[in-house]
């Protein structure tokens, strides 16, 4: 059974950045140890991606929609922490 959301680590993470998924800790309830740790690698992955193409500074809704993906992701590696570490 795959605890991704749409089938893989990557895929989770993609549309977690373009808020289609709502990370909560209802999300990561079925996650192991292991899966944690692919999950902060994707985020990771993506994280530098997107960090990597800068929209013009002129361009204000590209700027806007990269600052969106950027705390989307952050904001679930928070949950994702929180929830790991209350395991522990």
């Amino acid at each position: 059974m795959n605890v991704f959301t749409g089938g893989s680590a990557y895929t989770m993470v993609r549309d977690v950045a373009d808020g289609f998924v709502i990370p909560t800790e209802m999300t990561f309830k079925q996650f192991a140890r292991p899966d944690f740790a692919l999950f902060s690698q994707e985020v990771e992955k993506l994280l530098r991606e997107i960090r990597a193409n800068q929209p013009p500074l002129t361009d204000v809704e590209g700027t806007q929609k990269r600052h969106r993906r950027v705390q989307r992701l952050q904001q679930a590696m928070v949950i994702a922490r929180n929830v790991l570490s209350r395991r522990s």
